[in-house]
């Protein structure tokens, strides 16, 4: 009787671990870009409004100022009182960096105020 009841346990457990299956998934996921590549949507954490006239960042999330002052980078919820933006003068730049002046020479050359104006006529 004991040996039965041994059978029929070893039946039972090889049963129950037979249906036993780990099932491995594959999930596509889209590749992330390379480190070198500009941080447009995949990467880019930080969504700023620079204001070339003035050389001002606004994080558009956290609601920082980034502004120059004295050559020194400073950042504040709000603008000093001797600085006026215009609301609409603006582009739109996305970055990883929390940092957005690190990039501030190659902003002011590709977005610099006087960029896309046409050269003024000669006065006759």
């Amino acid at each position: 009787m004991k040996k039965l009841n041994v059978f029929v346990l070893v039946v039972v457990l090889f049963i129950g671990f037979s249906s036993c299956v780990i099932e491995v998934k594959e999930t596509k996921t889209k590749p992330m870009p390379p480190p070198h590549a500009p941080a447009h949507g995949v990467r880019a954490k930080y969504h700023y409004r620079f204001y070339p006239s003035l050389n001002i960042y606004y994080d558009i999330n956290r609601g920082i100022y980034f502004y120059l002052e004295s050559g020194v980078w400073k950042s504040s919820n709000v603008l000093p009182g001797h600085i006026s933006i215009n609301l609409y003068d603006y582009v739109v730049i996305d970055l990883d960096t929390d940092t957005p002046y690190k990039y501030y020479k190659k902003h002011k050359n590709k977005y610099h105020p006087n960029k896309n104006k046409p050269p003024k006529k000669p006065k006759k």
